[in-house]
């Protein structure tokens, strides 16, 4: 193969694996707060978004093609997302001709377009409903065309292929300015080194005015609408924006950049060698066989100035916006570092004594890499935040109905789900609260509230978030004081209830949206199931899977739903009882998903009454924990709690070796528990964990000197909802107090009821049944 077709097949290699790092789980993450504004933007007509855009804090570019993708390709997260993909794909092949036409060397534009195409921070804008992302694009055309713009005769292509870019750029985002700010510096020291100097910077401003002169009708229209507002709380200082900016290059953390400070600036320093390399190299070589000073110019500005106008436009002031400091403001220009990254690489490598430390760079860099994307898709998967919601409102909606939106500034994520395909044309209408009121009271919701009902004869309350506008629940005790509330459901934060005159339960109207899966099937004489919704297929710990079921009931019945796993395991259970009546009704089974629930494949069955059982639906649990290993417990015990709960043994930490073990006062003592029950718990019971003394301590009016009681696993997995056959590790924290005497002590456990304290009876290892509590072990505490 000649060298020609092995570059080809790398550029083709590295566009499939940045095309595949990119659109991996494009869809599996739930639509944001700046995402939210980017799809109600959208959905206006294109004046419409253009206007909206004018008075927001960026200019109308990206909105625009967004506007295009989501009336081509629909609104689904993964369509909306994939214009941004598209973008990222375009900038990632941008690299190599940008690379090989400032080093003049084909494989440093290959290692750039590699480097940028396995970028976490590139990949994690690439999978955003953002600008920047396109910002960057347009950013680095621009650099490729100014640097065709210092040949002795430029084409007009190139002057236009640069007014175009740039005006794109600032068509973008406002702080692509500093693109200007490099590449005026670039053209500066270009220019005096020509004879023509003169002519070259003519042109050169020449070229700035047309760009000038195409943005000015944006600023125009957008100027006036302008608003000023700030969210800076404390500035950033030029240290943290520095560190940041490493960081993100590096590894694409934005969170804890501390702990990552040593391999940035590795990384960084990797770089500024290689770069003295180069430039050393270039000593006694004709220019175009060297690294060009300018070249190098050029990415230096591209890279160094981009942190130091962020960390300037983040400082408070009275004028536009002031943001504080964000990742994704640094990423436009994070291009032009791997660029730099890419040529310095190859000043190692050339250098024959120094290509080993070149390899071990290029394979750390690849390792890099390797850890830190996998936790980029990690907690990528779409959770039902307001599809259930939603769908709901679809499903019960009957002319003359209205929704109360209860929800701050976050209705953007409300709205974004509510108005989507397959939402019906005839959807009630959306009346936000407070509509533009300073704050929300009793009088303010009494006027509101009013004028809405005088016009619907039922309401819906969509409560998002309430706590961030109206904690004091003014509208829903408005609304409860005047209606009924036939339908009631809580979404963890969230609220949906119907209120109305007549307090029954509300049907499903034939003529409504159909069930998400149909299936038309007699599970008894007189109930039949029409369909179910399943609007999300991943769940992770702590999750709510809600199964929606639609059904036609003639006869009184109890409907039975069982999820069980693919090894037979039945997780859960419900139970719903269902009486005749009219119409289709639909009821929902909600199953939360435990900390130690078997990661597999979930369906459900269900049964009503005597009748036959159907099998439907597939669902995953992911991420839960694994069980402990019980015969690796660093103390193994033979103890129970209860009839069916069994304590297997504990591990101690803070404490130091001796018979029996050391502390002092003011230590902090660690404990592990490690549980299992035989069969359900019907009750939720509370764990104490104690450290008890000879001496009196006045504080707990006892001999208490240490405690951590609570329900397990910080009541994440209350005893009732405990998985029997799956042991489980319960932690505890337990800080002794500071005046504790020198003395023996013991360290107990036990549980007990929250509502009388009644503590269970316990037997076995340690057991103290007339005390209620397991003696794990002895402590001694030493002066």
């Amino acid at each position: 193969m000649s060298k020609l077709w092995r570059r080809r097949l790398l550029i083709l290699l590295g566009l499939l694996v940045a095309y595949a790092l990119r659109v991996y789980k494009l869809g599996d993450q739930n639509i944001w707060w700046d995402e939210g504004l980017s799809v109600l933007a959208a959905r206006k007509s294109f004046a419409g978004a253009t206007l909206w855009t004018a008075a927001d804090v960026h200019p109308p570019l990206y909105f625009w093609l967004l506007w295009a993708g989501a009336r081509l390709a629909g609104e689904t997260e993964f369509a909306l997302r994939y214009v941004t993909v598209i973008e990222s794909l375009l900038t990632v092949a941008v690299m190599f001709p940008l690379g090989r036409r400032l080093s003049r060397k084909p494989l440093v534009g290959i290692g750039a377009l590699w480097l940028l195409g396995l970028s976490r921070f590139h990949v994690w804008w690439s999978q955003e409903m953002r600008m920047y992302i396109l910002a960057s694009l347009c950013s680095m055309l621009s650099l490729y065309f100014v640097t065709r713009l210092t040949a002795e005769r430029p084409s007009r292509r190139d002057r236009v292929g640069w007014v175009l870019a740039t005006a794109g750029a600032l068509y973008t985002i406002y702080s692509s300015v500093v693109l200007l700010v490099i590449e005026n510096l670039f053209m500066l020291v270009v220019g005096l080194k020509r004879r023509e100097r003169r002519k070259f910077w003519g042109h050169w401003l020449l070229s700035q005015l047309v760009v000038a002169l195409g943005v000015l009708p944006w600023l125009m229209l957008a100027l006036p609408r302008m608003r000023s507002w700030s969210v800076v709380q404390e500035p950033a200082s030029l240290r943290f924006v520095l560190e940041l900016d490493a960081v993100l290059l590096s590894l694409g953390i934005s969170t804890d950049v501390g702990h990552y400070a040593l391999p940035a600036a590795l990384v960084m320093a990797s770089v500024a060698l290689g770069v003295f390399l180069l430039l050393r190299q270039r000593q006694g070589q004709a220019p175009e066989e060297g690294a060009s000073d300018q070249s190098l110019l050029l990415l230096g500005l591209s890279v160094l100035l981009p942190p130091l106008v962020i960390w300037v436009l983040t400082q408070p002031r009275a004028i536009f916006y002031t943001p504080r400091v964000e990742a994704r403001y640094l990423l436009p220009f994070a291009p032009a570092f791997y660029l730099l990254l890419a040529w310095s690489l190859a000043g190692w490598l050339r250098s024959r004594a120094l290509r080993p430390v070149g390899i071990a760079i290029g394979i750390s860099l690849l390792g890099l890499a390797a850890w830190s994307l996998p936790q980029h898709y990690a907690p990528r998967y779409l959770r039902d935040d307001f599809q259930t919601l939603t769908r709901q409102i679809w499903a019960y909606a009957r002319p003359g109905d209205a929704v109360v939106l209860v929800s701050g500034n976050r209705y953007p994520l409300f709205d974004s789900y509510y108005d989507r395909t397959p939402a019906p044309p005839d959807r009630p209408p959306v009346y936000r609260i407070p509509d533009g009121q300073p704050a929300l009271t009793s009088t303010v919701a009494d006027e509101i509230l009013k004028d809405i009902a005088a016009g619907h004869e039922r309401i819906w309350l969509a409560q998002v978030e309430r706590h961030l506008q109206d904690p004091e629940g003014y509208t829903e005790d408005w609304l409860a004081e005047h209606y009924a509330r036939p339908l009631s459901c809580d979404f963890g934060y969230n609220n949906l209830s119907l209120f109305t005159t007549q307090d029954k339960e509300p049907t499903v109207p034939t003529w409504n949206l159909p069930p998400q899966h149909e299936v038309r099937q007699t599970l008894a004489p007189g109930t039949t199931l029409l369909g179910y919704d399943l609007l999300t297929r991943e769940f992770r710990p702590l999750d709510t899977l809600r199964l929606g079921l639609y059904l036609r009931v003639e006869r009184p019945t109890t409907l039975t739903i069982k999820l069980l796993g693919e090894d037979g395991r039945q997780l859960d259970e419900a139970t719903l009882p269902l009486v005749s009546g009219e119409g289709v009704i639909r009821r929902e089974a909600a199953f939360v998903i435990r900390p130690y629930t078997p990661p597999q494949r979930y369906h459900f069955e269900l049964q009503a009454g005597d009748g036959m059982s159907l099998s439907l639906g597939e669902a995953r649990v992911t991420h839960t924990a694994q069980a402990p290993d019980v015969d690796k417990i660093q103390h193994p015990l033979q103890a129970r709690v209860g009839d069916t709960i069994r304590l297997w043994g504990y591990r101690l930490g803070g404490v130091k070796r001796g018979q029996p073990p050391l502390a002092h006062p003011g230590d902090t003592l660690t404990l592990d528990l490690y549980w299992e029950t035989g069969a359900p718990v019907a009750q939720s019971y509370h764990v104490f964990t104690h450290l008890l003394g000879t001496a009196y301590n006045p504080a707990t009016q006892g001999p208490l000197w240490a405690q951590d009681d609570q329900l397990p696993l910080d009541g994440d997995y209350p005893t009732d909802r405990w998985l029997p056959g799956i042991p489980l590790e319960d932690h505890y924290v337990l800080h002794i107090a500071p005046d504790a005497p020198p003395g023996d002590y013991q360290l107990t456990v036990g549980m007990y009821t929250l509502e009388n304290g009644e503590r269970l009876p316990v037997s076995g290892d340690g057991a103290n049944v007339a005390a209620g509590y397991i003696l794990l072990t002895p402590l001694q505490i030493m002066p």
